[in-house]
């Protein structure tokens, strides 16, 4: 690697090459409500395909029968511990030659609440199998979840508790960390929010359930505490509050959405801000089409639709 070689991890709304997701496994957690679950998920994944390719993991082939615009493709062999790819797979950035590239960080389960050691692997079993082709992947000691970070392609913003808890065992101090997050996912700024805390969340308190951008100048939360620091901390940023789903013990949140081309999928949880929801949405992404996914069965077990899956450029 050139000394000054430098990195860009884009905004999701760029133009994605797909993404990838990890089908269920009826042996682990999603076995109290897998026959639903599969049900819900094989939705899912023929929305996604309604806009672009998916790429699905799976220790078997899933016979998914679905008419889509685009390719689901098997990805089968691979061992998992679960399902969340935002926190385990490695992340889809380009080197300043425009050229695509990956970075895997580490994962350890969200500080050892679960076992992830299948989960911290699935990249270089993607790799051994030709996933990733001819783009490079770097490999980094930091763990750092795909969920804790949310970028317009210049601001990176984050919260202290899910990347410097002491459960993350990071052996660097927060100056290193943004070094490193600098360096590869081309952050100009980096902005730290001590306000982190959802109920039933086991992530310590990712960024992509709090607050997302919706574009290069406008941020999107929920929480009045979240939308108070980052008002403070972003005072040239629009914010706009979307409603609390509020979903019995669950962290439930409707900031879970995904981007992907030309539309934005969105987790709705059968209550009765659902709509109100769906309307913000339809204000704020003119452009996208907002499709409803139902996700009641997903957060059940800590996660919803951006926790599920990654993009890739």
């Amino acid at each position: 690697m050139e000394q000054n070689q430098t990195f860009y991890y884009p905004a999701e709304w760029q133009t994605q090459r797909g993404t990838i997701a990890i089908y269920p496994n009826r042996d682990s957690d999603w076995g109290c409500c897998f026959a639903e679950v599969e049900i819900r998920f094989k939705e899912f994944l023929k929305k996604m395909a309604d806009f672009q390719p998916v790429f699905l993991i799976s220790t078997e082939q899933i016979n998914l029968n679905l008419i889509s615009k685009y390719e689901i493709k098997n990805i089968s062999g691979i061992e998992i511990n679960d399902t969340w790819g935002r926190d385990s797979l490695a992340i889809s950035i380009f080197d300043n030659n425009g050229k695509a590239k990956f970075i895997k960080y580490q994962f350890n389960g969200w500080g050892g609440k679960f076992d992830a050691s299948l989960d911290n692997k699935i990249s270089a079993e993607l790799a051994k199998l030709g996933f990733y082709e001819n783009n490079e992947m770097f490999v980094e000691n930091l763990f750092i979840e795909g969920g804790a970070i949310e970028t317009n392609g210049e601001i990176l913003l984050l919260t202290e508790s899910s990347i410097l808890n002491e459960n993350r065992f990071q052996e660097n101090s927060r100056d290193e960390v943004e070094l490193n997050l600098k360096k590869y996912l081309g952050a100009k700024e980096i902005i730290w929010l001590k306000n982190s805390f959802l109920a039933g969340d086991d992530t310590d308190g990712h960024i992509d359930m709090l607050a997302r951008f919706s574009d290069k100048n406008t941020i999107l939360y929920a929480l009045p505490e979240v939308g108070e620091e980052i008002s403070q901390k972003l005072p040239n940023m629009k914010l706009i509050k979307v409603p609390h789903a509020n979903f019995g013990e669950f962290p439930a949140t409707y900031l879970n959405f995904i981007f992907v081309n030309n539309a934005i999928l969105l987790p709705i949880y059968g209550i009765e801000t659902d709509d109100q929801a769906i309307e913000i949405f339809k204000t704020v992404f003119k452009d996208r089409e907002i499709v409803p996914v139902d996700s009641r069965f997903f957060i059940q077990q800590g996660g919803s639709l951006h926790c599920l899956t990654m993009q890739i450029y």
